[in-house]
């Protein structure tokens, strides 16, 4: 899936990526689902009701939950069973309770808005070490995980638990976008590629006020720079 492709090479591209961080070892053999159970794998404690804005200015309602080991938005069907939600590229924006997602090759939250700017951010939850299972089913051979892979979707994740013993890490990324609802990962570089036309002005900001680009706040303040300079 093109989502887990993007999120795990930049979560390998940025290690440091603020986060309040949670892990879990999932034992060989175990089934993720039922070891982390819906209110550590899903965004919201149960499905909520939500709606689901298109392009073509259609408006869809269902019950919706984001899924953080697959990264897919997902809803419960008339028929009780839960789909996942496609076509992602149709979708303006989801709204679920008072939150807002957009989609950019991934779902993101929306943090903080103006006129100008966005900061957004993704909740994933990712494997980050491996143990093999060795003779008498002990497990050996801790390994990080810190290159993109093909098991990173959840069917191939469930079926690593089979044999190896698997470290799972909740992370926080976030995300910076335009008006256009471009978004990319808070860097310096892809700020500057967002609003190229206030390069200087935002970098002068960056350093006089010591901003750090994985707190929440400091991000929200350089948000709301770029939204004043964006209104000159």
């Amino acid at each position: 899936m093109k989502f887990f492709l993007f999120v795990l090479t930049i979560l390998c591209m940025y290690g440091n990526s603020n986060a309040q961080n949670k892990e879990w070892t999932i034992p060989a053999g175990e089934d993720i689902k039922n070891f982390l159970g819906d209110s550590i794998i899903f965004r919201y404690p149960q499905f909520t009701q939500g709606f689901v804005y298109f392009r073509d200015e259609t408006v869809s309602n269902a019950l919706l939950n984001l899924n953080l080991v697959n990264g897919e938005m997902q809803f419960i069907a008339p028929s009780k069973d839960t789909m996942t939600v496609t076509n992602e590229a149709t979708i303006k924006f989801i709204t679920i309770n008072k939150d807002t997602f957009y989609y950019d090759k991934g779902f993101v939250e929306l943090v903080h808005s103006n006129t100008g700017a966005k900061l957004a951010k993704i909740d994933v939850i990712k494997p980050v070490y491996l143990k093999k299972t060795g003779a008498y089913g002990q497990a050996s051979s801790t390994s990080a995980i810190s290159t993109v892979s093909s098991f990173y979707n959840s069917n191939e994740l469930t079926k690593l638990t089979e044999n190896k013993e698997v470290t799972l890490r909740r992370e926080t990324i976030y995300f910076v976008g335009n008006n256009f609802n471009k978004f990319l990962q808070a860097s310096k570089k892809n700020i500057y590629e967002l609003f190229n036309n206030k390069e200087p002005a935002i970098e002068a900001f960056i350093k006089n006020e010591k901003i750090e680009l994985n707190k929440k706040d400091d991000l929200i303040k350089l948000v709301d720079f770029i939204g004043k300079e964006q209104a000159e």
